[in-house]
């Protein structure tokens, strides 16, 4: 959706709208699809700066962190954006050279941010063991590498030094 800057000159603009995000593609380990993305913002032009007051709206697709399994999720995100005509210093100001631009970029980049790094589908628990893998503790770990003989320096201790 393209955005003017000029409007958020009347203080009680509102721009609203849905954002399609189907041809996206996302890590899937982490968001598989964005459903449906609603978003409503006001703002305040001052001269080189834009600020932007945004409420989303989005349903999510996560990926459960120990099944792999679609998790569904509803977002409900506050925030605010900033942009520029001129290159700032601050890494918080978006450089926007031109009066009119697409809005979809910063709204996808929002809501990504805003989905959790680990999703844990209710009822799911990490597997204990399967075919080529096995789980261990931290301690159970630790444990096996002391015991454990490098196979590569074996072979030395068979020689005979006179």
């Amino acid at each position: 959706m393209k955005l003017n800057k000029l409007l958020f000159n009347n203080k009680d603009y509102v721009l609203e709208g849905d954002i399609d995000f189907s041809s996206e593609e996302f890590d899937g380990y982490h968001i598989r699809k964005i459903n449906t993305a609603h978003f409503k913002m006001t703002g305040q032009n001052y001269e080189d700066l834009l600020i932007l007051d945004v409420n989303i709206e989005a349903e999510v697709i996560g990926v459960c962190a120990y099944s792999l399994e679609d998790v569904p999720l509803n977002l409900k995100i506050h925030d605010s954006i900033e942009f520029s005509d001129t290159v700032e210093d601050d890494e918080t100001i978006f450089f926007e050279p031109n009066v009119v631009f697409d809005i979809d970029p910063y709204i996808l980049s929002i809501i990504v941010a805003n989905v959790p790094n680990k999703i844990v589908k209710k009822g799911a628990k990490l597997p204990s063991d399967g075919e080529g893998y096995r789980v261990l503790s931290e301690e159970e770990y630790a444990k096996e590498q002391e015991n454990k003989v490098d196979s590569r320096w074996a072979a030395l201790d068979n020689i005979e030094i006179k």
